[in-house]
């Protein structure tokens, strides 16, 4: 019995033994650092137009290639989900990155971006469903969303915000020839946070270098395929106005606003 007992003993000191040989011997993994990846900087250079004119002002008359007078008292929007494209088709996001452009400001940061040769630009005009609910006094929030001119009522809530405030005034005559009357695009809702696909345009992102994409806005072609003649076709205010067709019409048109320079 006393023989069985220290049989025991000597198996279970030399597996112990065995087994901190085995450890001292297992070589110490080496955790790597994450790689360094060269960056440089993306940034946005948006020029508000009407057709072929340069916007510098509000409320000054312009004419487009057609003959008809325009003028705009405000242009702004949300732009989100911006993401650039490389050669290959993939996409490089830039998360939670949100720019509110109005007239007076030209020059956006977007933010660092890997080096290498990229060919387009997405992303959408509107705000996704969790911002369009937040409440605009939230300070991480506040500077993007805290403007009054953005809320469809006296507060942004329960409605939620106005992706494309566009107000001014345009001669609705056949013959171009007419006083100017007033018009206003309140567009939002989720119904209408709408994606837009720049064409190919191959640029590349050099280490330490800033990369300007440059597109202009050409809020003239909101009426495409409108008939101004029609009062009603003048006015979008609402989030009740914002189920219409014409809502609709002028959100399908957003896309075609946007123009390499």
């Amino acid at each position: 019995m006393v023989y069985w007992f220290l049989n025991i003993l000597n198996q279970n000191f030399i597996l112990m033994f065995l087994g901190l040989l085995l450890t001292a011997c297992t070589p110490k993994q080496t955790v790597l650092p994450e790689p360094i990846v060269p960056k440089g900087t993306f940034m946005l250079h948006l020029h508000t137009y009407l057709d072929n004119n340069e916007v510098d002002l509000y409320n000054i008359d312009y004419t487009l290639l057609d003959g008809r007078k325009i003028s705009l008292s405000m242009a702004q929007l949300y732009l989100s989900d911006i993401q650039l494209v490389k050669l290959d088709g993939s996409t490089l996001p830039f998360a939670g990155k949100k720019i509110f452009k109005v007239l007076e400001t030209d020059t956006y940061l977007v933010g660092d971006v890997a080096v290498g040769n990229y060919k387009s630009i997405r992303f959408k005009v509107g705000l996704d469903p969790t911002t369009n609910l937040l409440n605009p006094m939230m300070p991480s929030d506040s500077a993007l969303l805290n403007k009054s001119e953005m809320w469809f009522n006296n507060t942004a809530q329960p409605d939620g915000y106005i992706f494309m405030n566009v107000q001014g005034k345009i001669d609705t005559s056949a013959n171009r020839n007419k006083p100017l009357v007033p018009f206003s695009y309140k567009i939002g809702t989720n119904a209408h946070s709408v994606q837009v696909n720049m064409g190919d345009k191959n640029f590349t992102v050099e280490e330490g270098k800033s990369i300007f994409g440059h597109l202009w806005i050409d809020y003239s072609k909101l009426f495409n395929g409108i008939p101004l003649n029609l009062a009603p076709n003048l006015s979008v205010k609402t989030v009740q106005d914002n189920s219409s067709a014409l809502a609709a019409k002028i959100a399908n048109n957003i896309p075609s606003m946007f123009i390499y320079e």
